[in-house]
């Protein structure tokens, strides 16, 4: 799928350096959302496939099929010709945006239930030069951050949050630049668990949680372990048959035309060949949880990482895909985990790896600014 117009683009990407010494540290000796401290970061530069002329060959739920993204067209209330930036407030996203996403995700999908965890706003940050993994969440009141300086408050390697982080409803973040993946299976059945009470009667109502206790009721260990993945990985879905299906996904959307930044794609394979210089490496960070549900809890992340500073063996079983020249009212939809993809003969995509490279020159000269919904989907 996807083809180049003229000279190929390329974009180059940074990974996390995965050896022998690379440990993950206790996530719960971290503050909300960091990631434990890499030794490394390698770049990596690869082609990317522009899709735009193959986009009216394919619905986008096709796309989400085979490829784990798709492009839905959308114009949002929100963006109208008259708005500015500081329409962009919580309130109006959370009144006008969020009802319209949640149609959008239920007449695409046919999702039956929706529910939007986090919003997350580019707004004209520039991704560094030289790029610094991010140092985890504020914590800090909304009311507290407006006594930041200027300076502070561009800092474009930090994310903050605005208000406490078991309500956090927006996010301001810089481009990032590490393929990742921002759940994992084991990172959907723990959220679905523990992150809100709405969601975890929604995963119960479903048949999803009853569905994942069986696989494991013959074993110690519980569905929201690691030691769970495997098996239920293979036997959620069996001879043809899904069982009750649920997904996250990231709704993405430029609040103008994309220049720089774009945001890339990779659809990962069930596996990653053992002579690849490519790592997947999971790990866990703190999360609020609902206090009903046990409170503060574990989500499992991962990261695409390298063996080697440099690359010594193939790691062209990436493919990188990317919408040039985004408009608005293009939206991507990003698979973050789809219960439908588990098991061995499945034909349905799984999340692919996502980040925003570097693409030298040919960027203009605007930072990108868009804005993010992930959400949690039950059918």
């Amino acid at each position: 799928m996807g083809s180049t117009n003229g000279t190929q683009l390329v974009g180059q990407f940074v990974h996390p350096l995965i050896d022998q010494d690379t440990k993950n540290d206790d996530p719960w000796q971290r503050n909300y959302f960091q990631p434990p401290q890499l030794k490394k970061l390698v770049p990596r530069t690869y082609p990317l496939i522009d899709v735009r002329s193959s986009l009216s060959e394919y619905a986008p739920v096709d796309l989400l099929k085979s490829h784990g993204f798709g492009v839905v067209k959308h114009s949002s209330v929100l963006l109208e010709p008259s708005y500015v930036q500081e329409d962009l407030t919580q309130q109006r996203i959370t009144e006008v945006y969020h009802p319209e996403i949640r149609d959008l995700v239920m007449k695409t999908t046919g999702a039956k239930h929706v529910f939007i965890m986090a919003t997350v706003l580019r707004r004209g940050t520039s991704a560094p030069e030289v790029y610094k993994m991010p140092v985890g969440l504020k914590t800090a009141a909304a009311n507290d951050d407006s006594n930041e300086s200027e300076e502070k408050k561009s800092k474009p390697a930090e994310t903050k949050q605005l208000g406490k982080p078991a309500n956090a409803l927006l996010t301001l973040a810089a481009p990032v630049r590490i393929p990742h993946q921002d759940f994992t299976p084991l990172g959907a059945r723990q959220t679905i668990r523990s992150e809100k009470r709405d969601i975890y009667n929604a995963a119960a109502e479903s048949g999803v949680i009853a569905a994942e206790d069986k696989i494991c009721e013959n074993y110690s260990f519980l569905a929201q372990s690691k030691e769970s993945n495997s098996l239920i990985a293979e036997l959620y879905n069996q001879n043809g048959k899904l069982g009750p299906r649920y997904a996250a996904y990231s709704i993405w959307r430029p609040l103008k035309k994309v220049g720089r930044d774009p945001l890339a794609l990779a659809p990962r394979k069930k596996s990653i060949n053992t002579n690849d210089d490519l790592v997947y490496w999971p790990y866990e960070n703190k999360i609020p949880g609902s206090p009903e549900l046990g409170g503060d809890y574990l989500k499992e992340y991962a990261m695409l990482g390298v063996k080697e500073e440099s690359p010594s063996n193939d790691t062209d079983s990436l493919e990188w895909y990317y919408l040039s020249a985004q408009e608005p009212d293009e939206v991507l939809f990003i698979k973050l985990f789809d219960s439908a993809a588990l098991g061995k003969d499945s034909e349905e995509a799984g999340a692919p790896w996502h980040a925003s490279p570097e693409i030298g020159a040919v960027a203009d000269d605007h930072p990108r600014e868009s804005i993010e919904l992930r959400i949690l989907a039950f059918w």
